[in-house]
């Protein structure tokens, strides 16, 4: 899997995330495309960071993302993006903050789903 069809294969994943949430309100959101803006895979703590489309319905709202990666890598070719999708049977690894417009994704958390 290349960056490009990691991006839109995290949006559908999100799609069916949001889909089996507790809350009512939530599973109707669904994401219509991430724009990674910055790359910080040298730090302590890596990530990518950028802006989502989420969508509610047809209302579309710009909100920023943080993907986190489980480790450290010298440079974007060196991601193992299959790794960091994550897997259907999984959940807990995506937080969602409303009012701040921010989700953070962190395929590592992820726990199997009880359901």
């Amino acid at each position: 899997m290349d960056e490009n069809d990691f991006w839109t294969s995290l949006e559908f994943r999100l799609y069916g995330e949001f889909a089996g949430m507790k809350d009512p309100a939530l599973r109707h959101l669904w994401c219509d495309g991430f724009i990674p803006e910055q790359y910080l895979l040298h730090v302590s703590e890596p990530r990518i960071t950028g802006t989502a489309w989420i969508c509610n319905g047809r209302s579309q709202d710009k909100w920023k993302f943080t993907l986190i990666l489980p480790d450290p890598v010298g440079s974007r070719e060196e991601i193992d993006w299959a790794s960091l999708l994550p897997a259907e049977n999984v959940t807990r690894w995506l937080a969602l903050d409303q009012p701040g417009k921010h989700i953070q994704i962190e395929p590592a958390a992820g726990t199997p789903d009880p359901t």
